[in-house]
């Protein structure tokens, strides 16, 4: 079912009835029909931005993903150079999110472990990946082959340009980010430097770092899908971690309220890190399985449906 004006999206619908789908209610608690969850699924990426769903192309939102991915992490790294430390405490003693939580909008911005001006790359990617058919064999095909070169060429070159430690990871030293936000280490100030944008470490938020994770994140998602058609018994095996994907966001951020509900130290050695993270995995999982079994969406996703809705409305 094709939306309309949508040239973009291909005739054969991608979007189809998983088994976990198919063994809850049908439509869920609020009652709708399958035809919405659909038309939910298709259009909830280009909600989030506000963005109705026919607007754009794959094409062009991979292009935008990509010019992103060169521009961001220079921009931010220029705007962390002009953010002194008597400039966020100026910008800090006035933003009320920094008040209530520690954390105001310079660190979800700019300077955070998730800065939004470098992090939305991965957002568009993933609404140009949403409009692919990826049940083809041959979108799966020139993913495949898209996902593969991009990972060798970014982190290929960032080895080439900045050495054998380029691919470290920079929150093992402290920091968090260099080409993108710094969170600076506790007590202290982080200074970024230059060479850090030709690096490709964990999120260090460079150009490197971002092209070569989205590769990475489109062989992940390739291998996946044609792991789950071809291989039915491993379906219905995932099903638990299917579970698990259909609430994401339930799961990442019910681990941080779990952590600090239960007093959970961050580990830095693997021995410490290995126990916690066990009852993490065991614990989304366990939950998952049962709010799938009556529940369409998880409960941060209903929440998410709820605020996104109204922007189905603007024209």
């Amino acid at each position: 079912m094709n939306a309309p004006g949508d040239p973009g999206r291909p005739a054969h619908q991608p979007f189809e009835r998983t088994p976990l789908e198919e063994a809850g209610p049908d439509g869920g608690e609020d009652g709708d029909g399958h035809d919405e969850a659909e038309q939910d699924v298709q259009g909830r990426d280009g909600r989030f931005l506000g963005v109705q769903e026919p607007g754009l192309r794959a094409r062009t939102l991979a292009i935008i993903a990509a010019a992103l991915a060169l521009v961001t992490p220079q921009l931010a790294f220029a705007l962390n150079s002009l953010l002194t430390e008597p400039v966020r405490q100026s910008v800090n003693a006035y933003d009320p999110l920094h008040r209530l939580s520690d954390v105001g909008v310079l660190d979800l911005l700019f300077t955070g472990f998730y800065p939004t001006i470098t992090w939305i790359s991965f957002v568009i990617a993933g609404m140009a990946l949403a409009r692919l058919d990826l049940s083809a064999t041959a979108v799966q095909w020139r993913l495949a082959a898209l996902g593969a070169a991009l990972t060798v060429a970014a982190y290929g070159m960032s080895l080439l340009l900045a050495g054998k430690g380029a691919l470290r990871s920079l929150a093992e030293d402290g920091p968090s980010s260099g080409g993108s936000g710094s969170m600076p280490p506790e007590g202290g100030s982080f200074e970024p430097q230059a060479s850090m944008l030709l690096t490709a470490g964990p999120h260090s938020g460079t150009t490197f770092d971002i092209i070569g994770s989205v590769g990475v994140a489109i062989l992940m998602i390739v291998g996946a899908t044609v792991a789950m058609d071809r291989l039915p018994r491993l379906r219905r095996l995932a099903t638990p971690v299917i579970a698990v994907g259909t609430m994401s966001l339930t799961a990442y951020v019910g681990h941080f309220v779990a952590q600090s509900a239960l007093s959970i130290p961050t580990g830095k050695s693997s021995q410490q890190s290995w126990m916690p993270l066990l009852m993490f995995v065991l614990g989304a999982i366990l939950f998952a399985a049962i709010w799938s079994r009556f529940f369409r969406r998880g409960p941060l996703e209903y929440l998410l449906n709820a605020a996104t809705r109204p922007a189905k409305h603007i024209r």
